[in-house]
């Protein structure tokens, strides 16, 4: 989406700009001397950091400051399944691509366990549509509700509140204990790569 800013042309996913969101002028520049092989490593940080639309930061989810902290410049998903193991749906709002091409390895690897499975995008379940209710009335709702139910809308809203702990929460419980510190090692040799190159579960 295009927002127009201090002069400045932004496109975002979320239509909001954030203190990391670059302009197209400024990604336009900081290409140019990409290009040049003149960029500086604090133009290396505003690069790895922008999370303007199609950003690899905004596309993938790549830091896990937006996956505690809702950021509305990221993509995120609804992941749904039937585990057969268990006897149980488990939903799985607002993940980031890099956490839901984990899930799909997984899946993969033992897919006679589970059915059902279903994926939406978080923009999607925004969308807003009139429909004729039980006692007759029409009435606005998110395909979110209609697929769902009305605890996901409010999941929703708390993710959204810049002062809920929801989105937190819920990271932080698909983390397995013992591999935390072995992702934050992954994660920072990922940053270390990237910056040498040039250039929680619900159940129903």
């Amino acid at each position: 989406m295009e927002n127009k800013k201090k002069d400045k042309t932004y496109y975002t996913y979320g239509d909001v700009v954030t203190e990391d969101t670059l302009s197209s002028e400024e990604k336009r520049e900081l290409n140019q001397k990409k290009e040049n092989n003149t960029l500086t490593d604090e133009d290396r940080d505003k690069l790895f950091n922008d999370d303007s639309i199609s950003s690899t930061r905004s596309t993938t989810g790549l830091f896990e400051k937006d996956r505690v902290k809702y950021n509305p410049n990221v993509e995120y998903f609804m992941m749904d399944y039937f585990d057969k193991n268990e006897v149980r749906h488990v939903r799985s709002p607002y993940l980031t691509q890099i956490e839901l091409v984990d899930h799909l390895r997984h899946f993969v690897e033992n897919f006679t366990d589970y059915s059902d499975f279903r994926i939406h995008s978080e923009k999607e379940l925004d969308t807003k549509m009139k429909v004729e209710c039980e006692d007759g009335e029409y009435r606005e709702v998110s395909l979110r509700q209609l697929l769902f139910d009305n605890r996901y809308e409010s999941i929703s809203d708390s993710v959204k509140d810049p002062k809920s702990d929801v989105m937190k929460s819920m990271y932080e419980s698909r983390q397995p204990p013992e591999e935390d510190e072995l992702e934050e090692e992954s994660f920072g040799e990922e940053m270390d790569q990237i910056h040498e190159t040039p250039s929680s579960t619900l159940i129903n």
